[in-house]
């Protein structure tokens, strides 16, 4: 995809999803824009992918399987943003899509892979994902804001700079489109507020962000400085809800940013 069909293709339509759904109906809608976002260039590049049942569980491509969870967290996500149905079942659907997302990415791993070697990767994938939803979900509730939204945004930016260096050519696209429609969410503000990134979205940044770096990698990439770093920049974020910025929530935000900038500008600069 060259500069030109990347923009047709990837950033209007991310840009159009953003700003019909979230610039018009709020911050509720995050989860399904970027869902949209980044399913669309695919569908358009390399075709719809087949549906769910004609995957296998076991051995399905990860890049096909991580389209249809992108879809689910869109869905699921808005549907628990907007509270359009019971919050139990919600978090039911958005724990087995979070629970399933290493089984799957790691199909071409766990081939050769033993049980224990199984266990701990499985097991770190887990503590990844669960681990950073958790996280957002904590900062977008204690500094509501687009605060999670930008940080995204950077964090993407900085993951599509890694998958380019990586030799990932749809990922570093794809993170590139994310980057962009989280951007331009972080601009309705100019004229949507107030805003408040919900649990929904979180999860929805959470997914894109791991799941688009974890496709595709071999077991050299995950263990690679860059990648490490670059999966953790969201943990800079950690710091905004800290005690120590309780009477000054607007600096926890700064302070978190600055951090998940800079092992962003790290994890770019060393790949």
């Amino acid at each position: 995809m060259d500069v030109v069909r990347w923009l047709l293709f990837g950033a209007l339509p991310a840009a159009a999803a953003v700003l019909l759904l979230v610039g018009v109906g709020g911050a509720r809608f995050l989860a399904l824009a970027l869902a949209i976002a980044l399913c669309v260039p695919f569908a358009l590049v390399d075709g719809w992918p087949p549906w769910p049942w004609q995957l296998s569980l076991q051995s399905g491509r990860p890049d096909l399987w991580l389209w249809w969870v992108f879809l689910a967290i869109g869905i699921v996500g808005t549907g628990y943003d907007t509270k359009l149905l019971p919050k139990p079942l919600l978090l039911a659907f958005d724990f087995l899509l979070v629970v399933s997302l290493p089984w799957l990415l790691s199909a071409p791993l766990r081939s050769g892979w033993t049980f224990e070697q199984c266990v701990l990767g499985l097991g770190a994938g887990w503590v990844v994902v669960l681990g950073g939803w958790w996280l957002q979900r904590r900062v977008a509730k204690a500094c509501p804001g687009v605060a999670v939204p930008l940080a995204g945004a950077i964090v993407l930016a900085a993951d599509a700079v890694v998958l380019r260096a990586m030799g990932s050519p749809s990922g570093w696209q794809l993170a590139g489109v994310a980057a962009v429609a989280l951007g331009l969410t972080v601009a309705t503000t100019i004229w949507r507020r107030p805003f408040r990134c919900g649990t929904g979205g979180a999860l929805a940044i959470t997914v894109a962000h791991v799941g688009l770096l974890g496709c595709g990698r071999t077991e050299a990439d995950l263990l690679r400085v860059p990648f490490l770093l670059v999966l953790a920049a969201p943990l800079g974020m950690g710091l905004a809800p800290l005690r120590l910025f309780a009477r000054r929530p607007g600096m926890g935000v700064v302070v978190g940013i600055g951090a998940t900038l800079a092992l962003a500008i790290v994890s770019c600069a060393i790949v």
